[in-house]
Protein backbone atom coordinates (compact mmCIF):
# COMPACT_ATOMS: atom_id res chain seq x y z
CA UNK A 1 0.00 0.00 0.00
CA UNK A 2 1.39 3.42 -0.96
CA UNK A 3 2.01 6.14 1.64
CA UNK A 4 -0.80 8.16 0.06
CA UNK A 5 -3.24 5.25 0.49
CA UNK A 6 -2.14 4.77 4.10
CA UNK A 7 -2.74 8.45 4.77
CA UNK A 8 -6.22 8.27 3.22
CA UNK A 9 -7.00 5.19 5.34
CA UNK A 10 -5.90 6.99 8.50
CA UNK A 11 -7.91 10.11 7.76
CA UNK A 12 -11.09 8.45 6.52
CA UNK A 13 -11.22 5.41 8.83
CA UNK A 14 -14.63 5.01 10.57
CA UNK A 15 -12.85 4.47 13.91
CA UNK A 16 -10.96 7.13 15.79
CA UNK A 17 -7.16 6.88 15.62
CA UNK A 18 -4.90 9.03 17.79
CA UNK A 19 -1.11 8.78 18.13
CA UNK A 20 0.25 10.02 21.46
CA UNK A 21 3.50 9.80 23.38
CA UNK A 22 3.80 8.28 26.84
CA UNK A 23 2.81 11.58 28.43
CA UNK A 24 -0.44 11.70 26.46
CA UNK A 25 0.58 14.52 24.11
CA UNK A 26 -1.32 14.13 20.82
CA UNK A 27 0.85 14.02 17.73
CA UNK A 28 -1.90 13.30 15.19
CA UNK A 29 -5.63 12.44 15.31
CA UNK A 30 -8.05 11.68 12.51
CA UNK A 31 -11.49 13.21 12.03
CA UNK A 32 -13.36 10.26 13.55
CA UNK A 33 -11.29 10.53 16.75
CA UNK A 34 -12.10 14.20 17.19
CA UNK A 35 -15.78 13.55 16.50
CA UNK A 36 -15.98 10.65 18.98
CA UNK A 37 -13.77 11.93 21.80
CA UNK A 38 -14.43 15.69 21.91
CA UNK A 39 -17.75 15.30 23.86
CA UNK A 40 -15.77 13.61 26.67
CA UNK A 41 -13.02 16.21 26.99
CA UNK A 42 -12.83 18.99 29.55
CA UNK A 43 -11.61 21.64 27.14
CA UNK A 44 -13.15 20.56 23.86
CA UNK A 45 -9.72 19.85 22.41
CA UNK A 46 -7.36 16.88 22.06
CA UNK A 47 -3.93 18.41 22.70
CA UNK A 48 -3.32 16.16 25.73
CA UNK A 49 -5.39 12.96 25.57
CA UNK A 50 -4.88 11.86 29.17
CA UNK A 51 -5.70 15.28 30.62
CA UNK A 52 -8.61 15.86 28.22
CA UNK A 53 -10.26 12.56 29.19
CA UNK A 54 -9.48 12.95 32.88
CA UNK A 55 -13.15 13.31 33.90
CA UNK A 56 -14.20 9.98 32.36
CA UNK A 57 -10.92 8.00 32.40
CA UNK A 58 -8.69 9.45 35.14
CA UNK A 59 -6.27 6.51 35.29
CA UNK A 60 -5.04 6.44 31.68
CA UNK A 61 -1.68 8.05 32.48
CA UNK A 62 -1.10 5.64 35.39
CA UNK A 63 -1.88 2.64 33.21
CA UNK A 64 0.61 3.78 30.60
CA UNK A 65 3.34 4.41 33.22
CA UNK A 66 2.81 0.95 34.75
CA UNK A 67 2.93 -0.88 31.42
CA UNK A 68 6.45 -2.32 31.12
CA UNK A 69 6.31 -4.26 27.83
CA UNK A 70 7.79 -2.63 24.71
CA UNK A 71 4.53 -3.17 22.83
CA UNK A 72 1.04 -4.58 23.43
CA UNK A 73 -2.50 -3.68 24.53
CA UNK A 74 -2.54 -1.36 27.54
CA UNK A 75 -6.29 -0.73 27.68
CA UNK A 76 -8.81 -2.97 25.94
CA UNK A 77 -12.24 -1.49 25.07
CA UNK A 78 -12.67 0.81 28.06
CA UNK A 79 -16.24 2.09 28.06
CA UNK A 80 -16.62 5.86 28.17
CA UNK A 81 -19.95 7.53 28.89
CA UNK A 82 -20.08 11.22 29.72
CA UNK A 83 -22.76 12.47 32.16
CA UNK A 84 -25.91 13.34 30.24
CA UNK A 85 -24.62 11.81 27.02
CA UNK A 86 -26.52 9.01 25.30
CA UNK A 87 -23.69 8.10 22.94
CA UNK A 88 -20.91 5.96 24.33
CA UNK A 89 -17.38 5.17 23.13
CA UNK A 90 -15.04 2.23 23.52
CA UNK A 91 -11.42 3.31 23.94
CA UNK A 92 -8.33 1.10 23.57
CA UNK A 93 -4.67 2.02 24.03
CA UNK A 94 -2.06 0.04 22.11
CA UNK A 95 1.68 0.48 22.59
CA UNK A 96 3.17 0.03 19.13
CA UNK A 97 6.77 0.95 20.02
CA UNK A 98 8.66 2.54 22.92
CA UNK A 99 7.34 6.07 23.32
CA UNK A 100 4.56 5.57 20.73
CA UNK A 101 0.96 4.78 21.68
CA UNK A 102 -2.09 4.58 19.44
CA UNK A 103 -5.53 5.24 20.92
CA UNK A 104 -8.42 3.56 19.08
CA UNK A 105 -11.93 4.93 19.68
CA UNK A 106 -15.11 3.30 18.34
CA UNK A 107 -18.75 4.26 18.66
CA UNK A 108 -20.42 1.92 21.17
CA UNK A 109 -23.92 2.99 20.21
CA UNK A 110 -26.59 4.31 22.56
CA UNK A 111 -25.14 2.89 25.75
CA UNK A 112 -27.19 4.99 28.15
CA UNK A 113 -30.42 4.12 26.38
CA UNK A 114 -29.47 0.46 26.23
CA UNK A 115 -28.59 0.44 29.90
CA UNK A 116 -31.94 1.98 30.73
CA UNK A 117 -33.75 -0.68 28.74
CA UNK A 118 -31.72 -3.45 30.36
CA UNK A 119 -32.34 -2.06 33.82
CA UNK A 120 -36.06 -1.78 33.11
CA UNK A 121 -36.16 -5.38 31.88
CA UNK A 122 -34.24 -6.54 34.93
CA UNK A 123 -36.68 -4.72 37.22
CA UNK A 124 -39.61 -6.27 35.37
CA UNK A 125 -38.01 -9.71 35.67
CA UNK A 126 -37.42 -9.22 39.40
CA UNK A 127 -41.03 -8.06 39.82
CA UNK A 128 -42.32 -11.16 38.06
CA UNK A 129 -40.11 -13.41 40.18
CA UNK A 130 -41.32 -11.66 43.32
CA UNK A 131 -44.97 -12.06 42.37
CA UNK A 132 -45.06 -15.73 41.38
CA UNK A 133 -45.40 -18.33 44.08
CA UNK A 134 -46.21 -21.58 42.28
CA UNK A 135 -43.44 -21.38 39.66
CA UNK A 136 -39.70 -22.04 39.69
CA UNK A 137 -37.59 -20.30 37.04
CA UNK A 138 -33.94 -21.17 36.40
CA UNK A 139 -31.46 -21.90 33.61
CA UNK A 140 -28.87 -24.57 32.91
CA UNK A 141 -25.92 -24.99 30.60
CA UNK A 142 -26.03 -27.37 27.64
CA UNK A 143 -25.33 -30.35 29.92
CA UNK A 144 -28.13 -29.56 32.37
CA UNK A 145 -25.95 -28.02 35.10
CA UNK A 146 -27.80 -25.18 36.83
CA UNK A 147 -26.12 -21.81 36.16
CA UNK A 148 -28.79 -19.36 37.39
CA UNK A 149 -31.36 -19.72 40.16
CA UNK A 150 -34.18 -17.27 40.80
CA UNK A 151 -35.93 -16.31 43.99
CA UNK A 152 -39.03 -18.02 42.61
CA UNK A 153 -37.07 -21.26 42.24
CA UNK A 154 -35.79 -20.92 45.79
CA UNK A 155 -39.32 -20.53 47.16
CA UNK A 156 -40.65 -23.56 45.29
CA UNK A 157 -37.75 -25.98 45.72
CA UNK A 158 -36.58 -24.66 49.13
CA UNK A 159 -33.00 -24.51 47.85
CA UNK A 160 -30.87 -21.39 47.98
CA UNK A 161 -28.81 -20.30 45.00
CA UNK A 162 -25.60 -21.49 46.67
CA UNK A 163 -27.09 -24.99 46.98
CA UNK A 164 -28.52 -25.13 43.46
CA UNK A 165 -26.03 -23.44 41.13
CA UNK A 166 -23.42 -25.89 39.91
CA UNK A 167 -25.62 -28.95 40.47
CA UNK A 168 -27.17 -31.01 37.69
CA UNK A 169 -30.93 -30.46 37.39
CA UNK A 170 -31.46 -34.21 37.90
CA UNK A 171 -31.00 -33.43 41.62
CA UNK A 172 -34.43 -31.80 41.46
CA UNK A 173 -36.24 -35.04 40.56
CA UNK A 174 -36.75 -38.16 42.71
CA UNK A 175 -34.07 -40.82 42.43
CA UNK A 176 -36.46 -43.27 40.79
CA UNK A 177 -37.02 -40.82 37.91
CA UNK A 178 -33.30 -40.71 37.28
CA UNK A 179 -30.70 -38.68 35.45
CA UNK A 180 -31.30 -40.59 32.20
CA UNK A 181 -34.88 -39.28 32.06
CA UNK A 182 -33.70 -35.70 32.60
CA UNK A 183 -31.10 -36.05 29.84
CA UNK A 184 -33.79 -37.36 27.47
CA UNK A 185 -35.94 -34.34 28.32
CA UNK A 186 -33.06 -31.98 27.49
CA UNK A 187 -32.34 -33.91 24.30
CA UNK A 188 -35.99 -33.58 23.24
CA UNK A 189 -35.96 -29.83 23.91
CA UNK A 190 -32.70 -29.49 21.99
CA UNK A 191 -34.20 -31.25 18.97
CA UNK A 192 -37.61 -29.57 18.89
CA UNK A 193 -37.07 -26.25 20.71
CA UNK A 194 -39.04 -27.09 23.84
CA UNK A 195 -40.81 -29.92 25.61
CA UNK A 196 -43.13 -30.39 28.54
CA UNK A 197 -43.53 -33.08 31.16
CA UNK A 198 -45.54 -33.68 34.30
CA UNK A 199 -44.36 -35.59 37.35
CA UNK A 200 -42.73 -35.51 40.79
CA UNK A 201 -40.14 -32.91 41.78
CA UNK A 202 -37.98 -32.60 44.92
CA UNK A 203 -37.68 -29.92 47.56
CA UNK A 204 -34.57 -29.28 49.58
CA UNK A 205 -35.96 -31.16 52.58
CA UNK A 206 -36.52 -34.30 50.48
CA UNK A 207 -40.30 -33.97 50.14
CA UNK A 208 -41.98 -34.45 46.76
CA UNK A 209 -44.47 -32.25 44.92
CA UNK A 210 -46.37 -32.78 41.66
CA UNK A 211 -45.42 -30.33 38.91
CA UNK A 212 -45.42 -29.60 35.22
CA UNK A 213 -42.09 -28.53 33.73
CA UNK A 214 -41.44 -26.72 30.44
CA UNK A 215 -37.88 -26.91 29.11
CA UNK A 216 -36.93 -24.42 26.37
CA UNK A 217 -33.66 -24.59 24.44
CA UNK A 218 -31.43 -21.50 24.36
CA UNK A 219 -29.53 -21.48 21.07
CA UNK A 220 -26.29 -19.92 19.95
CA UNK A 221 -25.57 -18.24 16.62
CA UNK A 222 -24.94 -21.65 15.05
CA UNK A 223 -28.39 -22.89 16.06
CA UNK A 224 -27.08 -25.40 18.59
CA UNK A 225 -28.41 -25.52 22.15
CA UNK A 226 -26.07 -23.65 24.52
CA UNK A 227 -28.34 -24.00 27.53
CA UNK A 228 -31.92 -24.36 28.69
CA UNK A 229 -34.55 -22.23 30.39
CA UNK A 230 -36.65 -24.19 32.88
CA UNK A 231 -40.07 -23.23 34.26
CA UNK A 232 -41.63 -25.60 36.80
CA UNK A 233 -45.16 -25.08 38.10
CA UNK A 234 -46.39 -26.60 41.35
CA UNK A 235 -49.56 -28.61 40.66
CA UNK A 236 -49.87 -30.19 44.11
CA UNK A 237 -53.31 -28.75 44.84
CA UNK A 238 -54.66 -29.70 41.43
CA UNK A 239 -53.28 -33.21 41.84
CA UNK A 240 -54.94 -33.56 45.24
CA UNK A 241 -58.25 -32.39 43.77
CA UNK A 242 -57.97 -34.80 40.84
CA UNK A 243 -57.13 -37.68 43.16
CA UNK A 244 -60.04 -36.81 45.43
CA UNK A 245 -62.34 -36.53 42.43
CA UNK A 246 -61.17 -39.90 41.19
CA UNK A 247 -61.65 -41.50 44.60
CA UNK A 248 -65.17 -40.06 44.88
CA UNK A 249 -66.00 -40.46 41.21
CA UNK A 250 -69.59 -40.92 40.28
CA UNK A 251 -70.80 -42.79 37.24
CA UNK A 252 -70.24 -39.59 35.23
CA UNK A 253 -66.45 -39.57 35.66
CA UNK A 254 -63.95 -42.01 34.21
CA UNK A 255 -62.04 -43.49 37.15
CA UNK A 256 -58.65 -43.53 35.39
CA UNK A 257 -58.46 -40.20 33.56
CA UNK A 258 -60.97 -37.92 35.28
CA UNK A 259 -62.68 -37.25 31.94
CA UNK A 260 -66.42 -37.65 31.50
CA UNK A 261 -67.63 -41.17 30.82
CA UNK A 262 -69.01 -42.00 27.40
CA UNK A 263 -72.58 -41.90 28.71
CA UNK A 264 -72.10 -38.54 30.45
CA UNK A 265 -70.41 -37.11 27.35
CA UNK A 266 -73.29 -38.24 25.12
CA UNK A 267 -75.86 -36.73 27.51
CA UNK A 268 -74.24 -33.29 27.37
CA UNK A 269 -73.32 -33.52 23.68
CA UNK A 270 -76.86 -34.46 22.65
CA UNK A 271 -78.24 -31.38 24.38
CA UNK A 272 -75.58 -29.14 22.86
CA UNK A 273 -76.15 -30.49 19.34
CA UNK A 274 -79.89 -29.89 19.69
CA UNK A 275 -79.26 -26.33 20.92
CA UNK A 276 -76.78 -25.63 18.10
CA UNK A 277 -79.30 -26.74 15.47
CA UNK A 278 -82.16 -24.86 17.08
CA UNK A 279 -80.31 -21.54 17.20
CA UNK A 280 -78.14 -22.08 14.10
CA UNK A 281 -74.96 -21.96 16.17
CA UNK A 282 -71.70 -23.72 15.25
CA UNK A 283 -70.51 -26.78 17.20
CA UNK A 284 -67.48 -28.97 16.65
CA UNK A 285 -66.09 -32.20 18.10
CA UNK A 286 -62.50 -33.44 18.29
CA UNK A 287 -61.73 -37.14 18.35
CA UNK A 288 -58.30 -37.58 19.94
CA UNK A 289 -56.65 -40.96 19.32
CA UNK A 290 -53.12 -42.01 20.39
CA UNK A 291 -51.01 -43.49 17.60
CA UNK A 292 -49.98 -47.15 17.86
CA UNK A 293 -51.44 -47.27 21.35
CA UNK A 294 -51.80 -51.02 21.68
CA UNK A 295 -48.37 -51.84 20.23
CA UNK A 296 -46.59 -49.32 22.45
CA UNK A 297 -48.63 -50.32 25.50
CA UNK A 298 -47.75 -53.98 25.04
CA UNK A 299 -44.08 -53.07 24.78
CA UNK A 300 -44.00 -50.57 27.68
CA UNK A 301 -46.55 -52.05 30.06
CA UNK A 302 -49.86 -51.14 31.66
CA UNK A 303 -48.43 -48.43 33.93
CA UNK A 304 -47.10 -46.50 30.94
CA UNK A 305 -50.39 -46.96 29.05
CA UNK A 306 -52.40 -45.60 31.98
CA UNK A 307 -50.10 -42.62 32.37
CA UNK A 308 -50.39 -41.92 28.65
CA UNK A 309 -54.21 -41.88 28.87
CA UNK A 310 -54.19 -39.66 31.95
CA UNK A 311 -51.84 -37.24 30.22
CA UNK A 312 -54.01 -37.03 27.09
CA UNK A 313 -57.06 -36.25 29.21
CA UNK A 314 -55.10 -33.67 31.22
CA UNK A 315 -53.77 -31.90 28.14
CA UNK A 316 -57.24 -31.83 26.55
CA UNK A 317 -58.68 -30.25 29.70
CA UNK A 318 -55.88 -27.71 30.06
CA UNK A 319 -56.12 -26.53 26.46
CA UNK A 320 -59.95 -26.42 26.40
CA UNK A 321 -62.31 -23.76 27.71
CA UNK A 322 -64.48 -24.19 30.79
CA UNK A 323 -67.50 -24.58 28.50
CA UNK A 324 -65.92 -27.46 26.56
CA UNK A 325 -66.45 -31.09 27.59
CA UNK A 326 -63.74 -33.76 27.52
CA UNK A 327 -64.98 -37.35 27.49
CA UNK A 328 -63.42 -40.78 27.25
CA UNK A 329 -65.53 -42.29 24.49
CA UNK A 330 -63.49 -45.42 23.81
CA UNK A 331 -60.77 -47.55 25.33
CA UNK A 332 -58.05 -45.11 24.30
CA UNK A 333 -60.05 -42.44 22.47
CA UNK A 334 -61.16 -39.07 23.83
CA UNK A 335 -63.66 -36.59 22.44
CA UNK A 336 -63.74 -32.86 23.09
CA UNK A 337 -67.08 -31.10 22.61
CA UNK A 338 -66.70 -27.46 21.50
CA UNK A 339 -69.94 -25.45 21.70
CA UNK A 340 -70.13 -22.25 19.59
CA UNK A 341 -67.01 -23.31 17.66
CA UNK A 342 -66.63 -23.68 13.92
CA UNK A 343 -64.44 -26.32 12.27
CA UNK A 344 -61.56 -23.83 11.90
CA UNK A 345 -61.53 -23.17 15.64
CA UNK A 346 -61.60 -26.89 16.35
CA UNK A 347 -58.59 -27.40 14.09
CA UNK A 348 -56.63 -24.75 16.01
CA UNK A 349 -57.37 -26.39 19.37
CA UNK A 350 -56.62 -29.86 17.98
CA UNK A 351 -53.22 -28.67 16.76
CA UNK A 352 -52.37 -27.27 20.21
CA UNK A 353 -53.25 -30.59 21.83
CA UNK A 354 -51.28 -32.58 19.25
CA UNK A 355 -48.26 -30.29 19.61
CA UNK A 356 -48.19 -30.52 23.41
CA UNK A 357 -48.43 -34.30 23.38
CA UNK A 358 -45.67 -34.57 20.78
CA UNK A 359 -43.34 -32.65 23.10
CA UNK A 360 -44.40 -34.41 26.30
CA UNK A 361 -41.78 -36.59 27.98
CA UNK A 362 -42.95 -39.33 30.34
CA UNK A 363 -41.13 -40.43 33.48
CA UNK A 364 -39.08 -43.49 32.68
CA UNK A 365 -39.92 -43.33 28.97
CA UNK A 366 -37.24 -45.17 26.96
CA UNK A 367 -35.35 -43.05 24.48
CA UNK A 368 -36.91 -43.05 21.03
CA UNK A 369 -40.49 -43.82 22.09
CA UNK A 370 -42.80 -41.04 20.95
CA UNK A 371 -46.41 -41.09 22.07
CA UNK A 372 -48.14 -38.99 19.41
CA UNK A 373 -51.77 -38.31 18.54
CA UNK A 374 -53.94 -38.32 15.46
CA UNK A 375 -56.89 -35.94 15.83
CA UNK A 376 -60.02 -35.73 13.70
CA UNK A 377 -62.30 -32.69 13.74
CA UNK A 378 -65.91 -32.49 12.56
CA UNK A 379 -68.68 -29.92 12.91
CA UNK A 380 -72.47 -29.90 12.83
CA UNK A 381 -73.78 -29.47 9.28
CA UNK A 382 -77.01 -30.16 7.42
CA UNK A 383 -75.74 -33.72 6.95
CA UNK A 384 -74.20 -34.24 10.42
CA UNK A 385 -76.92 -33.67 12.97
CA UNK A 386 -76.24 -36.12 15.83
CA UNK A 387 -73.46 -36.96 18.30
CA UNK A 388 -73.01 -40.35 16.60
CA UNK A 389 -72.67 -38.55 13.28
CA UNK A 390 -70.06 -36.17 14.65
CA UNK A 391 -67.99 -38.99 16.14
CA UNK A 392 -68.28 -41.05 12.97
CA UNK A 393 -67.12 -38.13 10.83
CA UNK A 394 -64.22 -37.32 13.16
CA UNK A 395 -63.27 -41.03 13.22
CA UNK A 396 -62.98 -40.92 9.41
CA UNK A 397 -60.73 -37.87 9.76
CA UNK A 398 -58.58 -39.76 12.29
CA UNK A 399 -58.24 -42.63 9.83
CA UNK A 400 -57.10 -40.22 7.13
CA UNK A 401 -54.53 -38.77 9.53
CA UNK A 402 -53.16 -42.23 10.21
CA UNK A 403 -53.03 -43.10 6.53
CA UNK A 404 -51.06 -39.89 5.97
CA UNK A 405 -48.42 -40.88 8.51
CA UNK A 406 -49.99 -40.20 11.94
CA UNK A 407 -49.21 -37.36 14.37
CA UNK A 408 -51.57 -35.14 12.35
CA UNK A 409 -54.76 -33.11 12.66
CA UNK A 410 -57.34 -33.63 9.90
CA UNK A 411 -60.73 -31.96 9.49
CA UNK A 412 -63.64 -33.97 8.11
CA UNK A 413 -64.52 -33.09 4.55
CA UNK A 414 -67.27 -35.18 3.00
Amino acid sequence: MTPEALLDLFVLAPVGLVEVDEEGRVEVANLAARHLLTPFTRTGGLDDLFSSLGSVAPDLAARVRNYDSPRGVIVDSMELLAPGESRGVHLSLVKVAPGRIVAVASDAGSLARARGIVEKLEQRHRAIEGAVRDYAIYTTDADGVIDSWSGAAERLHHWGANDAVGRHMSKLVPEEVGEAHVKETLSQASRTGWCEEEGQRLRGDGTHFWATTVVTALRGADGLAIGFSIVTRDLSERKKLEDATRDDASSNTDYLTGASTRRAFFDVASSEVARARRYAQPLSVLLVAPDNFREISEAQGESFANEWLRTIAGVCRQESRNTDVVGRVGGEEFAVLLPSTELSGGLVLAERIRERMQRHVFSGEPQGVRSTLSVGVAEVTDDITTVDGLLAASAKAVERARQAGMNLVVGYDA
